[in-house]
C-alpha cells in the first residue's frame, strides 16, 4: 500500500501546476468574447474546478476571473442591443436571454415574490393552544371528519 510522504523541503509533491501568469490577461481576452469560464477551461485543456482552484490560490487571476465575467456579460448585453434594435430571427432572442440570465445573473435573474395574507388581505392570524387545547382540536377534527370517537369513560368500553 502507498503511502504519502510530506518532504521537509516545503514542496508537497504532486503533479506542478499549469497555471501561468499569462492565464490572468487570456481568460479576459477570451471571455470577452462571450465565452463561458468552462469553455475557457476547455481552450487551454484543464477542468472546470480547475478554474476555480486557481481563482482561491490566485488573487490576480480571481480578479481576472471577475473582470472576464463582466466583459462576457458586457458581449451578451450587445447582442441583446443589437437584436432590440435589428431584430433576431431564428430565436436568436431566445438564445440572448438565456444567456444573460445565466452569465449576468445579478442583474437579469427572474425574480418571483410571493405573498401570503389572511382573510381579506389583512395579516394572517396565529394563536398558541396549549397541549389540552391542541388534544381538544384533534378530538375535534377527527370527529367531524370520520364521525363521533369516544372519548374514555362508560362509552369506551362498547
Amino acid at each position: 500500500m502507498a503511502r504519502c510522504i510530506r518532504r521537509k523541503s516545503g514542496n508537497p509533491g504532486g503533479r506542478p501546476t499549469d497555471y501561468r501568469e499569462e492565464f490572468i490577461e487570456s481568460v479576459q481576452t477570451f471571455c470577452a468574447d462571450g465565452y463561458s469560464l468552462t469553455a475557457f477551461a476547455g481552450e487551454i485543456g484543464v477542468c472546470r474546478d480547475t478554474i476555480s482552484e486557481w481563482c482561491s490560490v490566485h488573487p490576480e487571476f480571481s480578479v481576472a476571473v471577475s473582470r472576464a465575467k463582466a466583459k462576457r456579460a458586457r458581449w451578451w448585453e450587445e447582442r441583446a442591443r443589437e437584436i432590440a434594435q435589428n431584430g433576431g430571427p431564428g430565436g436568436q432572442a431566445t438564445m440572448v436571454i438565456f444567456g444573460l440570465k445565466n452569465h449576468a445573473p445579478d442583474d437579469f435573474k427572474e425574480v418571483t415574490r410571493q405573498e401570503h395574507t389572511g382573510k381579506d388581505g389583512g395579516p394572517i392570524e396565529t394563536q398558541i393552544l396549549t397541549p389540552e387545547q391542541k388534544a381538544e382540536q384533534a378530538v375535534r377534527l377527527i370527529d367531524e371528519t370520520f364521525g363521533l370517537v369516544s372519548h374514555g369513560g362508560a362509552d369506551a368500553d362498547r
